[in-house]
Order: C-alpha cells, then structure tokens, then sequence
C-alpha cells in the first residue's frame, strides 16, 4: 500500500510540476530600439548602470538618459567617475539624486520626484540581486506608479549586476562593444580598484552569447508595467 501511495504522489509530481517545467523553454529575442522611444537606466550606485547595461546604451546613446540614485558615500570622486563614464557611452542626460548609500528604501518621497512620462521602458537592476539597494529600486518603482503618471505601454527592463536573470526574454548583442564596455566600466576606479568589474561582467555576457552563437550579449527580462505591479506585489505580499 505505502508502495502505491509513494507511485501516486510521484506521478502527480510530474504530472504537474516537472512535465510543464522542462516544456519551458524561453528563447531570448533580440532587443530592437524603436525610433522615437525613450529608455531611462535608474542605477542605484555610480557603476551598477555600466556593468548591467553600458553595452547597449553604447550602441544606441541617444535613447538613454541615467538617473543615479546615490553617490556611493563619496560624492566627488564617484560623481567624477560617473560623469566620465557615461561621457564615453555617449549619453548626455545623467542625474544623481544624492540618496544615502544602503538606505534608499526609506526615501519614498525623494524617489516619486523622478519624472518618468516621457519614457517608453525603464531599466533597473534584477529583483533578486543580491544587494539591498538593488532589491529597493523595485519596491521604490512600484510605490511611484501608483500616480498613475506613465505611459501606458511602459516596460520595465531588468538588468544584471550581481545575479544573473533566470530567464531572460531579450538580449543585446555587444560583440563588437566589448572593450568599450570594459572601458566604461573601468572608469568607476575607485570601484574597480578593489574588484574587476569589467571582466567578470564580460565573462557573463560571453557565456550568454552561447544563448545566440554570438561573441558577447547583455540579457534583460521584460514586464509590462501591469505585470510588474502584480509580481513586485505579491513578492512584497508574501514577505
């Protein structure tokens, strides 16, 4: 009996959770610009908007306005770091907002000043990176919406820094910015001094390449703006 009750729960296992698992199999498309959008990167840290995405905002700069959350508690020397990075990627809007480093959930108010209605998706680090700063940027973003005031068809983009995305739905590829990339990233020396940002980042985008036979590629995971409000939701709820 006990034989035949083990056989049945297994059975009921694969019925229902491992046969529609492994059905999935999310092929990663790539990300086009589309003339005329706009894309805003919120970083919560001068240098986390290089490592996740300063491959495709070098392709594509003027699409792209940053918005840095913090100065990393040195305000000069890593705005300067900043400045000089984004200089190289082309980009001509960057902000800082001067949140405190490791504190930026409990500035709510601060965070809803960013005006987001002319853009069309919005980068931001991975939900579960694995930095507390990084998870808030999701909850800050969530509480921002409830103004109402975005586009409709806004997206929201993950990136990654220090937790590769499970499965991500578009890539950008970055072979021919490789060492672009790495020298943007290496522009946040007082970061890269300790850490080598640059090639492990790079070490990730190459063996995401192996996603699309391609040298290097950045990958992002996409949500319209209506499911990111129910997964951040029931993440928040849950916890």
């Amino acid at each position: 009996m006990k034989k035949f009750f083990i056989k049945k729960i297994y059975k009921t296992l694969l019925n229902r959770i491992y046969n529609p698992l492994i059905a999935i199999n999310v092929k990663p498309i790539e990300f086009i610009p589309k003339e005329g959008e706009k894309y805003l990167v919120i970083a919560p840290h001068p240098d986390d908007e290089s490592i996740g995405c300063a491959g495709i905002m070098s392709l594509y700069p003027e699409y792209f306005d940053v918005l840095c959350l913090t100065h990393g508690n040195d305000n000069d020397i890593r705005k300067q770091e900043m400045n000089e990075a984004m200089t190289l990627a082309g980009i001509k809007n960057c902000k800082m907002l001067d949140l405190p480093d490791k504190h930026i959930i409990s500035h709510q108010e601060e965070f809803n000043t960013i005006d987001i209605q002319k853009y069309d998706v919005i980068f931001i680090p991975y939900i579960f990176d694995q930095h507390k700063d990084h998870k808030a940027v999701s909850i800050l973003l969530l509480n921002k919406l409830k103004d109402g005031k975005y586009k409709n068809n806004l997206k929201i983009a993950y990136y990654e820094v220090w937790s590769a995305i499970n499965m991500p739905q578009y890539y950008v590829n970055i072979s021919n910015v490789i060492q672009k990339k790495k020298d943007i990233i290496n522009c946040h020396k007082s970061q890269t001094a300790s850490k080598n940002y640059a090639d492990k980042i790079i070490g990730l985008n190459s063996y995401r390449g192996l996603l699309k036979s391609l040298e290097a590629v950045e990958c992002f995971s996409v949500l319209d703006v209506n499911d990111f409000k129910k997964i951040i939701s029931n993440l928040i709820f849950e916890n």
